[in-house]
């Protein structure tokens, strides 16, 4: 007697049809960008509920078919690899595929603060700079000023022990300002509530047609521009501060193709004239990365004049 066919569980369509679409979020972005793309792209970074419930009732509805005989078959087997692969998808979306890849703004950018600063955050990699994933902030950096390999003196439980707090910003180009959000507090040290807006206290200057420069988390009361203004490059515009979603005082700088936070998408940014390990780089991406023994393992860079 021929041994009848195994079947497969409703389960196994779930999965399939999951990974289907996470598939069509990677995918669109590649064939199709610009908005489409970013949200497309945003769901499938971000989709951490969606994603969630889809693995909690494919896990139990694989618990709960267990009892049919034979325990395992081919079509179990299948399933159970595509449950892991919804499970490993988010590893794919690593790095932005922005419609501005490869370009080079024709505007000469300086590094925002004087004196040497430590990256970050920086770079095209993610495993330098967590910003790749995220359409708007693909070529993003977050700087700080260290000293003997700390970025705070004390046990850093006031804003003042950060060398980065209140350090001046200055304009990294020559822009009209389109957007400036004041008088959010600096955010708690050492805390990991959300606050919105992310970027906390922000200037957004607008650089050149399309490219939207955005400077963030600065001290409240200290911006020294308003909307409309024109600035010139080297020009103070605030200080340093720990407004927004932040781990410390830092700065947060990238160019994206929109003036909305958010809404486009992002720019690379390069940086001119600036001394890294006692060369000068007349054109250059600065590098950030941390590791677990090491702690922030980033470039230590400095404006080298105009």
């Amino acid at each position: 007697m021929a041994r009848p066919r195994p079947k497969r569980d409703w389960w196994f369509w779930l999965a399939a049809s999951v990974l289907l679409a996470q598939a069509a979020l990677f995918v669109v972005p590649h064939v199709w960008r610009g908005p489409l793309g970013f949200v497309c792209w945003a769901f499938g970074v971000d989709g951490i509920i969606w994603r969630g419930i889809s693995l909690l009732l494919l896990l139990a509805a694989v618990a709960w078919s267990l009892w049919r005989r034979p325990i395992f078959n081919r079509w179990r087997w299948l399933g159970l690899a595509l449950v892991a692969a919804i499970a490993f998808a988010p590893l794919a979306f690593r790095h932005y595929p922005s419609s501005h890849e490869g370009e080079v703004s024709a505007v000469r950018f300086r590094l925002p603060l004087d004196g040497q600063i430590l990256v970050g955050w920086g770079g095209d990699r993610l495993v330098g700079n967590y910003h790749t994933r995220y359409p708007d902030q693909r070529w993003a950096y977050d700087l700080l000023v260290a000293k003997d390999g700390k970025t705070h003196g004390g046990n850093g439980s006031r804003y003042e022990d950060y060398y980065c707090y209140g350090v001046s910003v200055l304009a990294p180009a020559d822009g009209k300002v389109v957007a400036v959000l004041d008088g959010m507090p600096d955010t708690p040290l050492k805390t990991s509530e959300t606050v919105m807006p992310a970027g906390g206290n922000q200037i957004i200057l607008k650089v050149a047609p399309g490219e939207y420069l955005f400077l963030c988390h600065l001290q409240r009361g200290s911006i020294a521009v308003k909307d409309g203004n024109q600035v010139t490059r080297g020009q103070k515009l605030a200080l340093v501060g720990n407004s927004g979603n932040t781990s410390e005082p830092h700065l947060h700088i990238h160019l994206q193709d929109m003036p909305r936070p958010h809404i486009g998408e992002g720019i690379p940014l390069y940086f001119y004239n600036y001394r890294v390990g006692g060369q000068i780089v007349e054109r250059g991406m600065p590098q950030g990365g941390m590791t677990l023994l090491e702690g922030l393992v980033g470039e230590v860079v400095e404006h080298a004049g105009d």
